[in-house]
């Protein structure tokens, strides 16, 4: 059998897994595939505000408001902090596994995340590059690995270092969240007069990216423990951090609301502290659930998944391109309300018969 190397995170050998840390990487990539699906569709159901944001979908991100400034905090836009809270949660795991070969592997992996971020942009999107997800998460890994060489009294500082450098250069130096001129075209490889700055700043700046390494870090305080298998210290630190940042994250967005509050698009210091403790306690319901109750039948589908999440994320294209080459394109587009939730589920559902036959037939995708 064929097995293709790749995954975003590293994980424990087979025996030494922990169930609850594959299923909330399940179910993170389940939340992202739904909420990709239905971006296009209207009138979403759950719509309110969230955290002061216009009203919109919980399934949609809250600036993606009519007359929205990014600020609030939507059910979709707790997606990518998962991801990267995930990846600090794994990385005691990584380096007690890997010994001496772990800083190479280390710089290897940030490497590659950021030249297949360029590379899946470009090839899927058409564009030339552009700052996403996946560029965000290989610095992401690389700062939560460097502060890992940190005593954890010194990473909880290092937190509110970040946190507080990012404040301080968003609301001083514009060309921090902004670069180019917002009225040009971006450049692409189809537009080459477009503007060049553009497309670093449609995810998120790449120096803004140090907000989801705030997120990884936190994630490492939480994965030293989780790493002893103590599961009363688990569950202690699980609540501790989430209370903590929790409370720190939603203070900050009240304090000088809207300038200090919540923004996905800026990836704010405020979202940032307020997603890593909202991290911990999603966290903390699988593992207690499945790891301490030994409740774990239904963890299934979710860690179909959750063992091969990066296959998951690229094979959404793909298995896009085969669907509307056999004309089923209009079955996929055009929907709204509970209807389009429905077929959002459906093209899950989908990608994940896919993914489960890749899982049984030995075809993993790791870095």
């Amino acid at each position: 059998m064929s097995k293709i190397a790749a995954v975003v995170s590293d994980v424990p050998r087979q025996r030494d897994r922990i169930m609850s840390i594959d299923a909330f990487r399940g179910f993170t990539v389940l939340a992202m595939i739904l909420v990709i699906q239905v971006a296009g569709y209207t009138n979403l159901p759950l719509t309110m505000s969230w955290f002061g944001s216009p009203p919109v979908s919980t399934f949609k991100h809250a600036g993606d408001a009519i007359n929205a400034t990014g600020v609030g905090l939507t059910f979709t836009d707790l997606v990518a902090p998962f991801f990267v809270f995930i990846v600090g949660l794994v990385l005691p795991f990584s380096r007690k596994r890997r010994g001496k070969e772990w800083w190479n592997h280390v710089g290897t992996r940030t490497l590659l995340l950021i030249l297949l971020g360029v590379l899946y942009i470009s090839l899927i999107l058409h564009i030339s590059y552009w700052w996403g997800i996946l560029q965000a998460i290989g610095v992401a890994y690389f700062m939560g690995a460097i502060a890992m060489q940190l005593s954890r009294r010194w990473r909880w500082l290092l937190v509110f270092a970040i946190a507080g450098f990012h404040l301080f250069m968003s609301h001083t130096f514009h060309w921090w969240l902004h670069l180019g001129d917002p009225n040009a075209s971006f450049l692409t490889i189809t537009n080459l007069q477009g503007d060049p700055l553009r497309p670093l700043t449609v995810h998120c700046t790449p120096w803004a990216s140090i907000s989801y390494g705030m997120i990884t870090i936190v994630g490492t305080l939480l994965g030293e423990s989780v790493v002893t298998r103590d599961k009363t210290t688990i569950v202690k630190k699980s609540l501790i951090i989430g209370g903590v940042f929790c409370i720190i994250g939603y203070l900050l967005h009240r304090f000088h609301f809207p300038d200090f509050a919540m923004n996905k698009d800026a990836v704010s210091a405020s979202y940032a502290l307020m997603t890593s403790g909202i991290s911990a306690w999603y966290f903390l319901v699988f593992y207690v659930v499945i790891d301490v109750w030994k409740i774990n039948k239904w963890a299934w589908p979710l860690i179909v998944f959750g063992s091969n999440a990066l296959l998951g994320y690229f094979l959404q294209p793909v298995v896009r391109i085969f669907a509307y080459a056999l004309g089923f394109q209009p079955y996929l587009t055009g929907y709204s309300g509970w209807t389009g939730m429905l077929v959002g589920l459906i093209w899950t559902a989908v990608l994940w018969l896919v993914v489960l036959w890749c899982n049984k037939h030995d075809i993993y995708w790791k870095i």
